[in-house]
């Protein structure tokens, strides 16, 4: 069965939806906790009127969303273009809108003393909208979700802190969240589009009683297993120079694996304890080698794109020999491709889920 795609732009600034952008083509990936990514291919001479150099602008000033049977699947920004003159077409190249924050930063000092994460997350994004002609973008919407767990942050004035890069370190420590920019039709009418910053926790995501098995319901012809980046000894340095340098260490020493160590430069770090949750996470999730299998899912399986997402834990079926992929593991990143005749291959990265619990 064939899904029914169709891709909608939008005016950043003035929010206003142009309609339908005719796509010969497309390929999209979203991946956990960073922004993802989308290719699009239209005509370099549409012959629709409403697609037109005014109104199809990259430079984050366009934004699209990809809508699957009723669904949006991905949204964000139109960055960039190839144009193939001799093909005659041009490949929109967007990403999620995290991509956006990553090139919005704190201007004031924002300081929180035992907050829940969440909270510091949304505030974070939210200061992007305090600052400067074009900063408030409104289909930006924020929840109320809360974590549980409470942190000490301080980002200050004079260090300019990217805001995406600081969201993104406060989810990627031990008992972290996951995050997405989710876009969904919302409003009285339900006719507005509307991006949703959301927070999942716990960081694993939600289980699933899922079973990717190779040869049922997806093909695993390749796995990576990564032993290079085994680290069970982690030194981080913050704030400050020399005898007055804030450090912070953690170690996992190995019975298998001889002493391999990290030294990582973490200079806007002015908390001991946000070091030492830093190098914490290191031998945490680095402590062993890490399997990486290459999952191409059925797109008609009875699992398929409608139940399977980014963030969701499921069970592996397959390898053999001297690597066997079984137990549970946890989507990283999902990438589609959909072609000029609307079939979908799609793939699925996972990784082992005990990279991301709570030791």
């Amino acid at each position: 069965m064939t899904a029914s795609y169709r891709v909608l732009f939008q005016d950043v600034l003035t929010g206003y939806v142009h309609g339908e952008l005719p796509v010969e083509s497309l390929n999209y990936t979203n991946t956990r906790n960073s922004p993802g990514s989308a290719a699009l291919v239209v005509e370099v001479e549409p012959t629709v009127s409403r697609v037109n150099a005014g109104s199809l602008v990259p430079g984050a000033a366009t934004a699209v969303y990809v809508e699957r049977d009723g669904r949006f699947v991905w949204s964000g920004l139109y960055w960039d273009a190839e144009v193939d003159y001799a093909a005659g077409t041009m490949t929109l190249q967007c990403e999620g809108w995290l991509s956006y924050y990553r090139l919005r930063h704190v201007h004031t000092t924002l300081q929180f003393t035992q907050v829940d994460q969440a909270a510091i997350a949304r505030s974070l994004v939210q200061h992007a909208a305090t600052y400067g002609p074009g900063s408030n973008l409104g289909m930006i919407r924020f929840g109320t979700e809360m974590t549980g767990v409470l942190r000490d942050r301080t980002y200050q004035e004079y260090d300019h802190k990217s805001i995406g890069e600081a969201v993104e370190q406060l989810a990627d420590v031990i008992d972290g969240f996951g995050f997405a920019f989710e876009a969904e039709w919302t409003g009285p009418a339900e006719d507005e589009l509307g991006v949703w910053f959301r927070i999942r926790y716990p960081a694993t995501g939600r289980r699933r009683e899922v079973v990717l098995e190779d040869g049922v319901n997806c093909d695993i012809n390749t796995a990576k297993l990564g032993g290079k980046s085994v680290r069970n000894f982690a030194l981080f340095t913050g704030a400050g120079d020399g005898p007055e340098q804030l450090w912070a260490t953690s170690a996992r020493p190995s019975t298998v694996h001889p002493r391999l160590e990290a030294v990582v430069s973490a200079s806007d770090v002015k908390e001991y304890q946000t070091l030492k949750a830093k190098a914490d996470n290191v031998t945490r999730a680095q402590s062993a080698p890490v399997l990486l299998p290459a999952i191409e899912v059925y797109p008609d399986a009875s699992l398929g794109l409608s139940a399977l997402a980014v963030g969701d834990v499921v069970d592996v079926v397959g390898g053999r020999g001297l690597v066997d992929v079984a137990g549970e593991w946890l989507v990283t990143e999902i990438g589609v491709a959909v072609d000029a005749s609307g079939a979908e291959s799609v793939a699925a990265t996972v990784a082992p889920v005990e990279v991301f619990e709570v030791a």
